[in-house]
Formats: structure tokens, C-alpha cells, sequence
């Protein structure tokens, strides 16, 4: 609901413009006052939305600004590439299960000595490698033999359907020439990046960590959009 209220606002608002009312919005989108009142409290929170003391709602200045690929949004990779129009191909290069390290441990709220399962894949687009992933998991959340898994599918996607939806992460990205030594492979040669490397645990609606994933993405193919602003004309950061 966030999503669609900021998107008519960005569409069909100029900054400065003042909002429908409450009961507008949930008659146009079929939802009740209270999900949009929900929805405006993010709004606020994030300064795409103004209220001011006995006017009402206003369209800020950074609501006319949407970056193209904003880094804050969350979407599995295969999202990604078929959004860009990229045609990849996937290679699993390998599924194993191994002793989970005390960060793990931690994100997964997991007993010393607990095994996780690690799975790296490679994407190739026009026989050149582009992505490449290591994902970490929880096995109580495959419920099922981690052989019948077909991992060649969108990691996301697969926790989805277990009933784990991701909705969001905590992420850490950086430029790095090649993959870190614990995950290098030799189908990436050292000639090939530098990469933008993100480093990431995606939750759950209930909060609960069910991925930890270290995505290369080639530095030649991708970049990602950030709106900023100064953290004291809204009172809070802007989100990276």
C-alpha cells in the first residue's frame, strides 16, 4: 500500500501540492482508512510526505524524485535481470551443508555447532559470467531434502513458496576487484570485475533472518540509484 499511494503521489501530485483525504485514497485503492493511515506514517517517516499543523498533507520535494533503480528496493535477482532484459543463464556450482559460523549462528538464532546450507550459483549472460552468489540459509526453513530443491530457481522465490517471504534486508555494499578469498571459484577470472559486492540478511514480515547472500553483481552491467537529503530538514537520515 506504501508502494501505491507514494507512486500516485509521484505521478499525479507536483511537491507542495496537498494530498486527497484519507477516505479518497481508500475509496480509489478498495482498502480501509486505517491501511492508509498506516501507509502515510511511512510516507512521513521517509519526507515523501509533509503534514503540516492545521493544512493536512502536502507532496514533499522528494517526492518528485525517483531514482531509476533506488538501492533501498528489495527484489530477488532473476526479478532483476528479466526487469533489465537480461536473458542469464544459471549454473549451481554447488549445495552443501556446514557447520554454521557464530554470525549465523546469531542471525539465524541458531545453537553453537548447528549446520546451514550454502549454495553458490553463477549467471552468465552472453557466455560471460555476471552474478554470482552465495547464499546461506536455515535448513528449518526448506522443511524438505535439500537435494529436491531445484536450485537453479530464484532463491526467493523458493523461500516464498516454503511460506518464508522475504520484505526486506539489511544490506552492505562495496566495490571489490574479485570475490573474497572464502568464495572464489575458478569460472571467475581475477580480469573479470571489479564487482559490486552485496552483502545482505533478509527478514521476513515476522522479523526473522531466513537468508544471509553475498551477490557479486559485475560492475560493467549494473549500478543502483540513491535519492539524498539533508538529515535536518526532515529530521531523520536518508536511507541507503
Amino acid at each position: 500500500m506504501r508502494d501505491s499511494i507514494a507512486t500516485l503521489v509521484a505521478e499525479e501530485l507536483r511537491p507542495g501540492d496537498p494530498l486527497p483525504s484519507e477516505m479518497a485514497f481508500a475509496e480509489r485503492l478498495m482498502v480501509s482508512r486505517s491501511t492508509v493511515r498506516e501507509a502515510m506514517k511511512l510516507l512521513e517517516q521517509e519526507g515523501l510526505v509533509e503534514t503540516r499543523q492545521g493544512s493536512g498533507r502536502f507532496a514533499s520535494a522528494l517526492s518528485g524524485l525517483r531514482p531509476e533503480r533506488p538501492m533501498t528496493k528489495f527484489e530477488s535477482l532473476t526479478k532483476m535481470m528479466a526487469e533489465l532484459g537480461y536473458e542469464s543463464t544459471t549454473k549451481v556450482v554447488s549445495v552443501i551443508s556446514r557447520a554454521s559460523t557464530p554470525g549465523e549462528q546469531v542471525a539465524f538464532s541458531m545453537e553453537p555447532g548447528a549446520n546451514v546450507v550454502e549454495t553458490r550459483r553463477l549467471r552468465d549472460y552472453q557466455g560471460s559470467p555476471c552474478i554470482y552468489s552465495v547464499n546461506v540459509l536455515d535448513p528449518a526453513t526448506l522443511g524438505r531434502d535439500v537435494e529436491a530443491i531445484d536450485w537453479h530457481d530464484s532463491v526467493v522465490a523458493i523461500l516464498e513458496r516454503l511460506g518464508h517471504e522475504i520484505v526486506a534486508s539489511s544490506a552492505h555494499i562495496s566495490v571489490v576487484s574479485e570475490p573474497l578469498d572464502e568464495d572464489a571459484v575458478p569460472q571467475i577470472g581475477s580480469d573479470v570485475g571489479p564487482w559490486l559486492m552485496v552483502n545482505e540478511q533478509c527478514v521476513t514480515r515476522v522479523g526473522r533472518c531466513v537468508l544471509i547472500s553475498r551477490d557479486y553483481h559485475l560492475g560493467s552491467m549494473f549500478s543502483f540509484s540513491v535519492v539524498r537529503r539533508r538529515e535536518d530538514d526532515f529530521g531523520v537520515a536518508g536511507q541507503w
